[in-house]
């Protein structure tokens, strides 16, 4: 007997990246030559930090383009505030029995913004396109997936080797959009496409003005299925300084900023047009080891930097407490799966030495025991701060670390792209559901960048998946995450959380409710 399934419990897989929200005057429906929006027009204006390395938002994560992309496009499914997968272009699924078949019903009324259906064969082109490209994100994950069938415009039959619970939330993580094949299947890859340069979605909202450097401008699309936005634009300006996009809103100058620094909340709690919510996230901070490097490959070095690294320290100075200090291998937030006995190394100078003395390292002619070691960061979110805390305590400890701080973009081609580092710091989303930990660190995985391959590891993952018992799969992942705290091929630093703050006449944004989890659609945001 199949299941038919609206609405899916599976907890979900959804690796979002943050972006930061900011604007000016969107607030007020009046004429402002800054933004050139007509007197009676609804706008609301978010914060960004950099420009959209491209529209196309199924090649690679960028975070910089992730919330204006989410408001163009729809994947099949999505995610609501309450962390559960719901419909989007798919009105409900089937599930076989053995769980090798998905068999999605698509929404008959859904249009690309030039006024063309929405059909199966989109869908199929999108997955097969992805599937067929090593370098795209989903594309190893899609390996799963042995093929796709359209019996008519409006079914997508999903065809898998194996049966894996995790398989439909992981159509709501990263780089899942559905792209229309009319506009895109003309020959050129995507990354060179025209089309990924002007975007044609389904989504609320359609791509108006893109003025590198200053910002990104989307109207409303009076046709959306869902029923057209109540806003008229949403204009996406960037700010990099977190201090002038401070002031712009207080200004009454912008809307929405996501991510707060820890030192203006107070400030902005004392506002009293300025609503501020705490949303916490399984992102945390974590440093990645390039396991290709013959210096990290001694289990021994990996280990001793994890014990110099001082996580409440970091916790305290660069984020005021506000993100709290993280040990567990899958992050603890997700308590019924979180490993709390097999933990990362506490912070001990003198442990750090003694690990290393005792695999015998010994300290060259300007007193390290391990040196030439470089960190890759971005400046955002206090991540350059952060590395500046583990140079100097990780110095005590007789290891050399270089911080090397990059734009995010130049950092994304040279981490992400490239591969380019030997310690590098990111954060991302790895839950609410474990099956992320096989996306960031299986064998042959997109975002395993480090390069991890521990067998025993991979065989728990794919128990883990193929159960659909909590407390079975639990156990599986709670043993896995132990082998993590055995290798070390990765370490976490702080948990992710933060303040978002918006001016309090608009209701219904992602950021309202106990947490958007990384969701940014503005369709149903309105001006009180």
């Amino acid at each position: 007997m199949k299941k038919r399934l609206l609405y899916l419990s599976l907890t979900i897989v959804l690796t979002m990246s943050l972006l930061a929200g900011c604007g000016g005057k969107g607030n007020t429906p009046q004429k402002s030559e800054g933004n050139g929006q007509d007197v009676g027009e609804k706008v609301l204006i978010i914060r960004t930090t950099g420009d959209p390395m491209s529209f196309n938002p199924d090649t690679a994560p960028d975070d910089y383009a992730y919330a204006i992309v989410q408001n163009i496009f729809n994947r099949l499914v999505k995610l609501d505030a309450s962390k559960q997968i719901i419909p989007d272009l798919a009105t409900d699924w089937d599930v076989s029995e053995d769980g090798k078949t998905v068999t999605f019903n698509l929404r008959d009324d859904a249009k690309w913004h030039d006024g063309e259906k929405v059909t199966s064969k989109d869908v199929k082109y999108t997955f097969d396109t992805i599937k067929e490209n090593p370098s795209y994100y989903m594309s190893s994950r899609l390996a799963i997936v042995d093929s796709i069938d359209t019996p008519d415009d409006y079914t997508v039959v999903f065809n898998m080797n194996k049966a894996d619970v995790s398989f439909i939330a992981d159509l709501g993580w990263y780089a899942t959009f559905i792209l229309p094949e009319h506009i895109f299947n003309n020959g050129q890859p995507w990354e060179d496409n025209p089309a990924s340069k002007d975007p044609i979605g389904s989504g609320p909202f359609k791509l108006s003005d893109f003025k590198q450097g200053e910002g990104i401008t989307l109207v409303a699309n009076p046709d959306y299925h869902e029923g057209a936005p109540k806003l008229d634009k949403l204009i996406f300006t960037i700010i990099p300084d977190d201090a002038t996009a401070i002031q712009a809103l207080l200004n009454g100058d912008i809307d929405v900023y996501e991510s707060v620094p820890s030192a203006n909340v107070e400030e902005l709690q004392a506002n009293g047009n300025i609503r501020l919510q705490l949303n916490e996230y399984p992102s945390p901070m974590r440093i990645i080891f390039n396991l290709k490097e013959e210096k990290l490959q001694d289990v021994n070095v990996r280990r001793a930097i994890a014990t110099a690294i001082n996580r409440e320290e970091i916790s305290e100075k660069i984020f005021n407490g506000i993100q709290k200090p993280e040990y567990n291998m899958y992050p603890s937030l997700i308590e019924w799966v979180s490993n709390s006995e097999d933990i990362a190394p506490k912070f001990n100078i003198d442990g750090a030495i003694k690990i290393l003395e005792d695999a015998g390292y010994t300290k060259d002619a300007n007193g390290y025991y391990v040196s030439g070691l470089t960190i890759d960061v971005f400046e955002d979110g206090g991540y350059p701060d952060a590395a500046k805390l583990m140079e100097a305590t990780l110095a005590k400890a007789g290891i050399e670390l270089k911080v090397q701080v990059h734009e995010f973009n130049a950092w994304s081609e040279k981490v992400d792209v490239n591969r380019d580092f030997m310690l590098e710091l990111q954060g991302g989303f790895m839950g609410p559901d474990p099956a992320a930990l096989q996306k960031r660190l299986g064998a042959g995985q997109y975002s395993n960048y480090g390069e991890y391959n521990n067998k025993e590891f991979d065989d728990l993952l794919a128990k883990g998946a193929a159960t659909g018992d909590q407390a079975e799969r639990a156990e599986y992942y709670k043993k896995a995450q132990a082998i993590l705290a055995e290798d070390l091929p990765y370490l976490p630093i702080v948990a992710f959380a933060s303040y978002d703050a918006n001016n309090d006449k608009f209701i219904n944004l992602p950021i309202d409710g106990a947490g958007k989890w990384g969701w940014q659609e503005y369709t149903f945001t309105d001006i009180k």
